[in-house]
This record gives C-alpha cells, sequence and structure tokens, in this order.
C-alpha cells in the first residue's frame, strides 16, 4: 500500500494490535502467522466507530492483504477429486481469522497510522432461538468468536439487556427502557455511533464494566444490518 493508510485500514491494523499486545504475543507469532480474531467480531468492532460501513471494511481488508500486512487462515490443503486427473499441490485459507504479519505489525505501530481510538474485540455470545447464553463474562477476558442471532425478536434483545443492566446493580425506568429499545432500532438500522451513545447514556459510570458484555448483542444487530 502506497502513501498513508486510509482510516479504516488504521482502525483494522489497531484493532489488531491492540489484541496482539493485549494476549502478549511475541515476535515469533508474527513470523509463523497466530491464531487471531474472527474476521466478522474484527468487522463488527471496526464498524462500531465512527462512520465506518461494511463496504469500508472490506476494501479496507482487501488492501492490507494485498500489501501482506495482514493474513488469514486456518490454512487447509485442497482436497483432490479421486476421479480427476488434475491434482492440486497446495494449501488455501479457510477465512475464519486474522492475524498481523510483521510488515503489519510494523505499519500499526508508525504514529500517523495509529487511530485516536480503538473499538477493542471483546467477549462475545450466543443467542439462539431467544435463549441467551454465556451473559457473564469476566472483566477483561478477551474470547474471539462470532455472534450468532436467530428468531430473537427486538423485544427480547431489550428485555435481555436490561436483566444485565439490572444484575449490575443499575435501576431501570421508563426512560432507560425507552433509550434502550432506541438503541436496538438505531443498531437495526445500522447507525453504531447513535446506539453506543443510546447505552453509554443509559449505563452512565457501569458503561465500562457492562459493555463486553451487551455490546457484542447489538454489535451482531449492527453486523446483520450491514450485510456482513
Amino acid at each position: 500500500m502506497a502513501g498513508a493508510l486510509d482510516e479504516a485500514a488504521k482502525q483494522i491494523l489497531g484493532t489488531l494490535l491492540a489484541d496482539f499486545t493485549d494476549r502478549g504475543l511475541t515476535a515469533q507469532e508474527l513470523k509463523n502467522g497466530y491464531e487471531g480474531p474472527n474476521i466478522e467480531a474484527l468487522a463488527t468492532a471496526v464498524c462500531s466507530v465512527d462512520d465506518f460501513t461494511s463496504v469500508d471494511f472490506e476494501v479496507a481488508f482487501g488492501d492490507l492483504e494485498q500489501a501482506k500486512m495482514v493474513s488469514t487462515g486456518p490454512m487447509v490443503a485442497f482436497d483432490n477429486d479421486r476421479n480427476s486427473s488434475v491434482i492440486i499441490i497446495g494449501s488455501y485459507s479457510k477465512r475464519e481469522f486474522v492475524y498481523l504479519t510483521e510488515a503489519g505489525y510494523k505499519e500499526s505501530r508508525k504514529v500517523p497510522n495509529k487511530p485516536q481510538r480503538i473499538q477493542r474485540i471483546v467477549n462475545n455470545l450466543t443467542i439462539t432461538g431467544g435463549q441467551f447464553t454465556n451473559s457473564q463474562l469476566s472483566q477483561g477476558e478477551k474470547v474471539s468468536q462470532s455472534i450468532n442471532i436467530t428468531n430473537t425478536s427486538d423485544s427480547e434483545i431489550v428485555a435481555k439487556l436490561i436483566s444485565i443492566l439490572e444484575e449490575q446493580g443499575l435501576s431501570v425506568d421508563t426512560s432507560l427502557r425507552a433509550d434502550i429499545t432506541a438503541a436496538v432500532v438505531a443498531a437495526n438500522e445500522g447507525d453504531g455511533k447513535e446506539a453506543k451513545l443510546l447505552l453509554s447514556k443509559v449505563c452512565g459510570p457501569v458503561w465500562e464494566s457492562v459493555q463486553p458484555v451487551i455490546w457484542p448483542i447489538i454489535g451482531e444487530l449492527i453486523k446483520k444490518s450491514l450485510g456482513i
């Protein structure tokens, strides 16, 4: 990539650098490759910052791949048809996770390429059929996996968000409930910035502690709205 990185590329590298640093990985992992964050989880984190869309993410991600600043995995061997006379020797990426290369690490450390703020990849929830699991997560724990929401209504999501907040000792009145509902609506419209603003207002001083639990739920709605 010639010249300065665009803002989406900076955010991708910055998020990956934060994950790399938080996990205490070494230069050996950069050289040999490592299992980084799930690509969808990375996209959700990046698209929750400012006004980045799925298109911004995909274009920037492709540019970074082409410049060999990021790579994906796991790598698997081609499954050749035994009845075919053509044999393909080699491997390909299943594109489940992404990681920094040495070149990407060096680029992400340059001052001009550091974004103003980084949305870290946090614990994710699996929500299926209206059943919410793994809502109690240890603060600071990092788990990189995708989030799935199927057959879950907006009212169920609002109810679960309220339940999480009440478990943290926050009293949710009618006004706060309206803000939570509005945040879910904003997420469904792909407006991550408005959704985060509303939720941070609702949570007040407990926002930092509950964000790793509630934001993945909102992030999945945003991801669906963006077609990711």
